[in-house]
């Protein structure tokens, strides 16, 4: 980035008219959701129309990020958003310079879209934004320092755009999208998620499933803060139930980090044989984060199929295994076969597992 796009970056913080964090460091507080109109509850679940992911997304859109799935176009509330932005920065040309340089070299080109979403999630909900969870509770702690001067540039950017009326515009859109879902489905398939694995539930969070209607089509990822566990839905990922497969990753993956060592060398080769499909290599860079999700991938597609309990379903769960396996996810396929043994055994998810990657075959046999 040029000296000349830092030092507008710089301008903006200072116009934001407060420091990054404390010397101290951030303090812990509880995030509330102030409006609620824009959020459906029923037991420990939640539907809700997020002010700080509508916000960063639409601060990537207005900075160029068009990024979208093959075969689709962008949600028309997308469309509409980009469009508004563009008209409002059209005769700003140096801010506008400025979050295209942020983006891409700190968002697209440093973080990733996802752990920029992880890191929107531990803001307050709504405008003026500022973190409210400490680094170690950050789902990927490296975006504390990568992402230090976003709040205050998001502050800007709302100011600057008046996003507070964009969002008003919309917002009837994302209040029908979070009518979709069906909390009561949400409830039962939770239930039959933890009968499938045979385990007790440690913990309770209240389940937080997020439409966003800025990104492309096809994706998803979790993240957990306090008490909620949270989904952000792309546009086209949402089945209007519990998000299985996010929900997943928060079971799964210390399970399967746990009983890593024992099976590396096993479970590298797999990796290694697939790390250069365009599917891990863009998402997955390290061999125990393909493994979590070749291992979520498989859980899912198996409780999925169950709980749906029809042939259709067991079809299309199949597909996806293959076209997982196609991509590259290349582990998907065994441990989604192992896992039928598991279901004919009376052992609880967790005490299965290392019996389970005893059994997967090497690499290529």
């Amino acid at each position: 980035m040029g000296r000349y796009v830092w030092l507008v970056v710089a301008s903006i913080l200072l116009l934001a008219g407060c420091p990054t964090t404390s010397r101290r460091g951030v303090q812990p507080e509880a995030v509330s959701f102030d409006h609620p109109d824009e959020a459906i509850k029923a037991g420990g679940f939640m539907a809700l129309a997020d002010r700080r992911v509508f916000t960063a997304m639409a601060f990537v859109n207005a900075a160029g990020y068009d990024e979208e799935t093959p075969g689709f176009s962008m949600h028309p509330v997308r469309i509409k958003v980009r469009q508004e932005l563009a008209k409002r920065l059209a005769d700003k040309p140096e801010k506008l310079q400025a979050y295209r340089s942020y983006c891409e070299n700190v968002i697209v080109g440093n973080v990733r879209v996802f752990g920029y979403k992880s890191y929107i999630l531990a803001l307050i909900a709504d405008y003026p934004f500022r973190r409210i969870r400490p680094d170690h509770e950050l789902g990927y702690p490296f975006t504390a320092k990568a992402l230090r001067g976003l709040p205050q540039i998001l502050n800007e950017f709302w100011v600057t755009v008046n996003l507070g009326d964009i969002w008003e515009q919309v917002k009837p859109d994302y209040i029908a999208e979070i009518r979709k879902y069906d909390v009561e489905k949400m409830q039962r398939q939770m239930t039959f998620l933890w009968e499938y694995l045979r385990m007790t539930r440690s913990n309770s969070p209240i389940v937080v499933q997020i439409p966003d209607l800025l990104d492309h089509h096809l994706g998803a990822m979790g993240a957990g803060y306090e008490q909620y566990y949270y989904s952000v839905e792309n546009p086209g990922n949402s089945t209007y139930g519990l998000n299985i497969h996010e929900y997943l990753h928060s079971v799964v993956n210390p399970l399967v980090e746990a009983n890593y060592p024992r099976f590396q060398a096993k479970l590298d080769a797999y990796y290694m044989a697939g790390q250069d499909a365009p599917a891990v290599r863009d998402s997955y860079r390290q061999p125990v984060t393909f493994a979590f999700e070749c291992m979520v991938g498989a859980l899912n597609r198996r409780i999925g199929a169950k709980f749906e309990n029809a042939p259709e379903w067991t079809r299309l769960m199949d597909g996806q295994v293959a076209q997982d396996t196609q991509e590259g996810l290349n582990l998907t396929l065994p441990f989604y076969r192992l896992l039928a043994e598991f279901e004919q055994s009376d052992k609880p998810f967790d005490e299965y597992l290392p019996v389970m990657l005893a059994n997967l075959p090497e690499h290529g046999r």
